[in-house]
């Protein structure tokens, strides 16, 4: 007679969460929402001329002497459509490969637009700007052919 209480007790609690579970399952629901869009890309455009028009790929400076220094200017654009985020210029360079070796002491490349922010679609003129020390190293003569000028727009 134990068992068989035991064994509708198991039954009856087996009924039960079956129960339970049909009346859960009956009051869920769910809704599948269609959705489209696209992603506005958050990007930093280099180019030659004011309208931007022409996409730069190189600079090449003009031959200097010790203490003295030349200017590139060039054009950045935050390249995002409307509605992306506006953008924090700066500048780094990487990849020093000069002749003789050992003279990013001597040789500098500035960025006159650290600093300058941009909206989506909007541009501004920038100077690059080669300098070389007065010193007996640049008097000795030195050259350059492959410094990496790394211009970064970080979002605002």
């Amino acid at each position: 007679m134990a068992m068989q209480k035991r064994t509708v007790i198991v039954a009856l609690s087996i009924a039960a969460m079956m129960t339970v579970a049909g009346v859960l399952a009956l009051m869920t629901s769910s809704k599948t929402i269609p959705t489209s869009g696209t992603i506005n890309a958050f990007k930093v455009g280099v180019y030659s001329d004011a309208g931007c028009s022409t996409p730069l790929s190189t600079i090449t400076f003009d031959t200097i002497s010790p203490g003295y220094s030349t200017d590139q200017t060039v054009f950045i654009r935050n390249d995002a459509t409307s509605g992306g985020k506006s953008m924090s210029l700066s500048m780094t360079v990487t990849n020093w490969a000069c002749t003789p070796s050992n003279t990013t002491n001597v040789v500098t490349i500035a960025f006159n637009s650290t600093g300058v922010t941009l909206a989506p679609t909007v541009s501004c003129a920038a100077n690059i700007t080669l300098a070389a020390l007065d010193n007996d190293e640049t008097k000795a003569g030195l050259s350059f052919t492959n410094i990496n000028i790394n211009i970064f727009g970080t979002e605002v």
